[in-house]
C-alpha cells in the first residue's frame, strides 16, 4: 500500500524528486499543439491555394497578352514580349514568396531534424530561384526603360 501512495504522489508532481513544472509544461505544450496544429494545416494550405491561384492567373494574363500582341508589327511585339516575360515573372515571385511563407508555417508542425533539414533545403532554393527572378525583374526592367527611352528620342528628333 506504501508503494501506491508514493507513485500517486509522484504522479502528482509532490514528494519523491518531481516538481511538477515539467510535466505541466509539456501538458500545457502537447495540448497547445493539439489546437495550433488544425489551423496552422488550414492556414497553409490557403497559403498554397493563393500561390497556385497567383501562378494560374499570371500565366493566363500572360497567355491572353501573348495573343494580343501578334496583330502588331514584329517591332513592337519585342518590346511587348519583354513587358509579358516580365509581368509573368513577376507573378511566379510573389508565389514563391507565399510559399517559402508556406514553409517556414510548416516548421511549427515538424518536429523531427531530418524533416527540418529537407524543409530548410527547399526554403533555401526557393529563396535562390526568388532571388534569380528578382534579378532578372531588375534586368528586364532597365532594359524596358532604355528601349522606351531610345524611342522617345528618335520620335523627338523625326519631328
Amino acid at each position: 500500500m506504501n508503494g501506491i501512495v508514493i507513485v500517486a504522489i509522484a504522479q502528482e508532481g509532490g514528494g519523491v524528486g518531481g516538481t511538477g513544472t515539467e510535466e505541466q509544461s509539456h501538458l500545457i505544450s502537447g495540448v497547445t499543439e493539439s489546437l495550433l496544429v488544425p489551423y496552422v494545416n488550414f492556414l497553409t494550405f490557403g497559403i498554397d491555394i493563393a500561390a497556385g491561384l497567383i501562378i494560374g492567373l499570371s500565366a493566363i494574363i500572360a497567355l491572353i497578352s501573348f495573343f494580343k500582341i501578334l496583330r502588331k508589327p514584329i517591332k513592337e511585339q519585342a518590346q511587348y514580349k519583354d513587358t509579358i516575360r516580365l509581368s509573368l515573372t513577376r507573378g511566379i515571385l510573389l508565389a514563391l514568396d507565399f510559399e517559402i511563407g508556406s514553409d517556414i508555417l510548416k516548421t511549427i508542425l515538424i518536429p523531427s531534424v531530418r524533416e527540418l533539414t529537407i524543409l530548410a533545403v527547399i526554403v533555401g532554393i526557393r529563396i535562390v530561384l526568388s532571388w534569380s527572378l528578382s534579378k532578372e525583374i531588375e534586368r528586364h526592367s532597365t532594359v524596358i526603360e532604355e528601349n522606351q527611352q531610345g524611342e522617345n528620342t528618335t520620335t523627338k528628333q523625326n519631328t
